[in-house]
C-alpha cells in the first residue's frame, strides 16, 4: 500500500511538471504571437530606426590670389548647429522652443529655417541648419543637451575668409546660401539646398570653378540618432584655387585715394586686356556675407543712399564729360569731317539752332587749334566737331571704339550704357532726334553715358591704334591648367590711321604735360596721357546748391602714350572738376605702377594681406 502511494505521489509530480513545461511553452508562444502579429509594427519601426545615416562633409571653396600669389580669400574652420528631422522625437516646434533660449536665436527664426525645408520637400535626413559660425557657448549648450535634444547636433562647415575685407570686394563678390528662387534657375540646377554658392562678382563668375566636391560618412545610428559606428567616409576634395590679374599693390594706391569718396576706378594692361584694379566705393566687407548676415547689417546695406554693394566699374553708367572729345575728335578726323590743322575761335559760348551754349572757360579760350582744345578742354571747338558729325556718325564712331556696350568683362550683371542715335531715340521714346541734342552729346553730355571699364577699355583700344582686348579678372590659360574649358581673350580691332592715334594722344600727352586739366596726373620719367571730364548732374540754370548737385569728375589716363602698358580711368561722383578729383586717383595708381616696374617701390607699403606661397599655383602670364 505504501508502494503504491509513493506512485501515485510521483506520477502527480511528473502530471505537475509536464503541466509547468506546457504551460511555459503557451506563455512562450503567446509571447511570439502576440511579439509577431499584435506588435509587429512597433518593432519594424523600432529596427528601421537603428540603421545607416549618411551624413555630408563640406567642401571648403577654393581660394583665390592675386597676379603674385597673394592670398585674397580663404577658408576658416567654423560649426553650425543642425537639426536632424528624421526620427527626431520631438515636433519641430518642441526642438526650435528648447534650443531657441540656449544659443540666443529667436524661435520664430529657426522655425522659419525649418519651415523652408519643409516647403522644399527635402528629404527628413538631410541635416537643417540652424545656426551658422556657432560660439564655444553655442556648442556647450548642445553637448550639454544631447540626451534630451538628439536629433541636435553641431557639424563642422568651412567658412570663407576675405584677408583683406573690403579689399577688391566688389571684384571678389560674396558667397551666401543658395534661396529658393535660385534654385529653380539652370545656374544652380545642380545645387540643393544649404549649399554655398557665389552671389556676386569672381565668386558668382567662377562658382563652378571654386566649388569644391563635398565627401560624407555614412553611420550607423541608434533609435535615438546617436552615432553608433561608423562604416564608410570619403572625403571632400577641395575647389580649384583661382589665380586673378589684380595686383594688390595698384588696388590698394587706387583705394586709399579715392577714400571715402563715392567713385571708382579700374586699372588695364591694354596689349592683354588683364585687370590689375577694380575699386567701387563706398564698398563693404564681403565677411559679413560668410555667415548669414544679420538682419542689421542687411538693412544698412540696402539702406544706405550711396549703394555699396553696387559695383559701379561696372554696372553705373554716367555722361563722360570732356572725356568724349577724345572720341569726338578722333571720329572727326576719320570722317575727314575735321582737318586737323582747322582753328575756331572761343569767345565763352557760341550759339547753335536759337540756343546758346557756354564753354568752360566763361571769357573763352581764343582761337583753338584740335591739340590746343583738347589740353584745354575748349567746349566751343567741340561743339561744332559735333554738329558737323551729326548724331549717327558720332553714334557709329563711338560704339566702334568700344562705347555704349559691354565689354565682355568676366562679371556678372555688367551694363552696357548708351551712345544715342537717331534710331534709339525713335524707338525707345517715340520721338525725332532734334540737331541741337547732337551740341550737348559733343561735349559728353546729353543721352550720352558711358560705364568707368568702358572709358579704360575704350582709351586703351585707342591709344593701342584701334584693338580692344576683353577686360578680364582671370586669364583664360590659368583656367586651363585645372582642367576648364575656357574661351580665348576676345580681340576686337577697328581701322583707325596712325596719324589719327598719333594726333590724339599726343594732346592727351599735352593735357597732363603741358599744363592743361590734367596736370595733377603727371609723373616725372613716366610719359603719362589723359583726359579730365566734368560732367553736369543737373542743369546749370537750375542753380542748385549742395554736395549732390555737384558735377560728377573723371579722368582717364594711360602711360607711356606711345605704346601704353597700363591705362586707368577714375571716377568721382560729385566730385567737382575732372583735374582735382579723380585724376590724383589716377595719379596714385599709374605712380604706384612706375615704381614698381623701376624698382622704386617700398614693399612696405604693401597690403597687409597673408602671403602662402607654398601652396599657391604659377604667376598669371602677362
Amino acid at each position: 500500500m505504501r508502494q503504491r502511494d509513493e506512485l501515485h505521489l510521483l506520477r502527480w509530480r511528473i502530471y505537475f511538471l509536464c503541466y509547468g513545461v506546457v504551460a511555459a511553452l503557451l506563455i512562450l508562444a503567446f509571447g511570439f504571437w502576440e511579439h509577431q502579429m499584435v506588435y509587429s509594427g512597433y518593432y519594424a519601426d523600432k529596427a528601421e530606426q537603428n540603421r545607416v545615416r549618411e551624413i555630408a562633409l563640406i567642401a571648403p571653396r577654393g581660394r583665390i590670389f592675386d597676379r603674385f600669389h597673394r592670398l585674397i580669400a580663404d577658408n576658416r574652420p567654423s560649426y553650425n548647429i543642425v537639426l536632424i528631422r528624421e526620427n527626431s522625437p520631438h515636433t519641430p516646434e518642441q526642438t526650435v522652443g528648447t534650443l531657441a533660449a540656449g544659443i540666443d536665436v529667436p524661435a520664430a527664426d529657426l522655425q522659419e529655417r525649418v519651415d523652408r525645408v519643409v516647403r522644399r520637400h527635402e528629404p527628413k535626413f538631410r541635416p537643417v541648419i540652424l545656426k551658422e559660425d556657432v560660439s564655444p557657448a553655442d556648442m556647450a549648450f548642445v553637448k550639454a543637451h544631447r540626451f534630451e535634444l538628439p536629433e541636435i547636433s553641431v557639424e563642422e562647415q568651412p567658412r570663407r575668409r576675405y584677408m583683406g575685407g573690403e579689399l577688391a570686394a566688389h571684384a571678389l563678390g560674396y558667397v551666401g546660401e543658395v534661396t529658393e528662387a535660385e534654385l529653380v534657375t539652370p545656374e544652380f540646377a545642380e545645387f540643393k539646398s544649404g549649399d554655398i554658392v557665389g552671389k556676386s562678382g569672381l565668386e558668382r563668375e567662377y562658382n563652378t570653378v571654386l566649388r569644391g566636391k563635398d565627401g560624407f560618412k555614412r553611420v550607423i545610428v541608434n533609435s535615438f540618432g546617436r552615432e553608433m559606428g561608423r562604416l564608410e567616409e570619403q572625403e571632400p576634395i577641395a575647389g580649384n584655387d583661382l589665380v586673378t590679374t589684380i595686383d594688390l599693390d595698384l588696388q590698394k594706391a587706387a583705394e586709399q585715394a579715392i577714400g571715402d569718396q563715392t567713385g571708382a576706378a579700374i586699372a588695364i594692361d591694354p596689349h592683354t586686356g588683364e585687370i590689375l584694379a577694380l575699386v567701387s566705393k563706398p564698398s563693404f566687407d564681403p565677411n559679413l556675407f560668410a555667415t548669414r548676415i544679420s538682419a542689421t547689417n542687411w538693412n544698412n546695406l540696402i539702406n544706405d543712399p550711396r549703394k555699396p554693394l553696387q559695383n559701379r566699374v561696372i554696372q553705373s553708367h554716367f555722361s563722360p564729360g570732356s572725356v568724349f572729345k577724345v572720341f569726338m575728335a578722333a571720329a572727326g578726323l576719320e570722317s575727314e569731317s575735321l582737318n586737323p590743322l582747322r582753328t575756331i575761335y572761343c569767345p565763352g559760348h557760341a550759339t547753335f539752332y536759337g540756343h546758346t551754349f557756354a564753354c568752360d572757360k566763361k571769357e573763352g579760350h581764343g582761337t583753338m587749334g584740335l591739340h590746343n582744345a583738347i589740353v584745354n578742354s575748349c567746349n566751343v571747338f567741340f561743339y561744332n566737331v559735333g554738329r558737323e558729325l551729326g548724331i549717327d556718325r558720332i553714334s557709329k564712331y563711338a560704339t566702334m571704339m568700344g562705347l555704349g556696350r559691354k565689354t565682355g568683362v568676366d562679371l556678372p550683371n555688367e551694363n552696357a550704357g548708351l551712345i544715342p542715335s537717331a534710331e534709339w531715340k525713335q524707338r525707345v521714346m517715340k520721338v525725332k532726334w532734334y540737331e541741337g541734342e547732337t551740341i550737348s552729346v559733343s561735349i559728353g553730355q546729353g543721352y550720352v553715358s558711358i560705364t568707368p571699364i568702358q572709358a579704360a577699355y575704350a582709351m586703351g583700344g585707342l591709344a593701342s591704334g584701334g584693338r580692344l582686348k576683353q577686360p578680364h579678372l582671370v586669364a583664360p590659360d590659368s583656367l586651363r591648367k585645372i582642367g576648364y574649358k575656357a574661351a580665348d581673350v576676345y580681340v576686337e580691332e577697328y581701322p583707325i590711321h596712325e596719324a589719327t592715334v598719333d594726333t590724339v594722344t599726343r594732346a592727351m600727352w599735352g593735357v597732363v604735360n603741358e599744363g592743361g586739366t590734367g596736370k595733377v596726373a603727371r609723373i616725372d620719367g613716366f610719359d603719362v596721357a589723359g583726359k579730365t571730364g566734368t560732367a553736369q548732374v543737373v542743369s546749370k540754370q537750375a542753380n542748385l546748391k549742395g554736395q549732390q548737385y555737384k558735377d560728377n569728375a573723371w579722368f582717364v589716363g594711360f602711360a607711356p602714350y606711345r605704346n601704353p602698358e597700363i591705362v586707368v580711368a577714375a571716377f568721382i561722383e560729385n566730385g567737382g572738376w575732372g583735374g582735382t578729383a579723380a585724376a590724383p586717383v589716377s595719379h596714385a595708381v599709374l605712380e604706384t605702377y612706375y615704381k614698381k616696374k623701376t624698382g622704386q617701390f617700398n614693399q612696405e607699403a604693401a597690403p597687409s594681406i597673408a602671403l602662402d606661397v607654398r601652396s599657391a599655383p604659377g604667376p598669371a602670364g602677362r
